[in-house]
């Protein structure tokens, strides 16, 4: 087993409650009015050249302008409108470069939207490729939604060699009632040398021990 590089987050961190045993090192509660580029960076476009359709195949145009502030709350909004050759847009935001880390707790609560197409996603990857391409060097997908199932959210640990010959390992989370688009709720890992615990709302639902490069 090899341990994972330091690791950027994407998309959105916010409101922790941070174990004890945890040091609060960095959180971002968007009590301003506009997202602040300090802490995270937009991905704009579609991928293209070199990764279109962000190696998902993925149908929206990323844009700053679908990433609001307000109340307390950071608001990714996805559209039907034609932009940049696509028929939808949405945000993408990271902190690569700009905070990384290597294990730690990591969590954000949020509120998902539910939707056949939509994917909302809390993940991390390589802030360098220490072990080569995408998987080799490892991601942590702290959540996960596929819209059309929207009581689900799953946890998912992708390794091995670069693509195609990577590999992943995963588990998944149900609400016992409703949606997660019904209320808020906490999305988190716990990852240290040699195991990464997945959480949701408090409740520990998975633990990895194991992956290789």
């Amino acid at each position: 087993m090899v341990p994972l590089p330091r690791l950027a987050l994407l998309l959105v961190l916010t409101a922790p409650s941070v174990a004890q045993t945890y040091e609060l090192v960095w959180s971002d509660e968007f009590d301003g009015t506009l997202v602040d580029q300090s802490k995270w960076e937009f991905q704009i476009g579609d991928g293209c050249p070199d990764l279109c359709g962000w190696g998902n195949g993925e149908l929206q145009y990323y844009r700053a302008e679908n990433a609001t502030v307000g109340g307390g709350l950071l608001t990714i909004t996805a559209k039907e409108e034609a932009f940049g050759f696509s028929d939808y847009t949405s945000a993408r935001l990271r902190t690569k470069g700009k905070a990384d880390w290597e294990y730690g707790r990591f969590e954000m609560r949020a509120k998902l939207p539910i939707g056949k197409g939509l994917w909302p996603a809390f993940w991390m990857l390589p802030a360098q490729d220490s072990y080569g391409g995408w998987a080799a060097s490892g991601e942590i997908d702290v959540m996960e939604l596929v819209g059309h199932e929207p009581e689900r959210v799953l946890g998912t640990l992708h390794y091995g060699g670069t693509f195609p010959a990577n590999t992943y390992s995963g588990d998944h989370y149900d609400l016992a009632s409703g949606t997660f688009n019904d209320d808020f709720h906490v999305f988190a890992v716990e990852w240290e040398a040699g195991e990464i615990r997945w959480y949701v709302d408090g409740i520990h639902y998975q633990t990895q021990t194991a992956w290789w490069s």
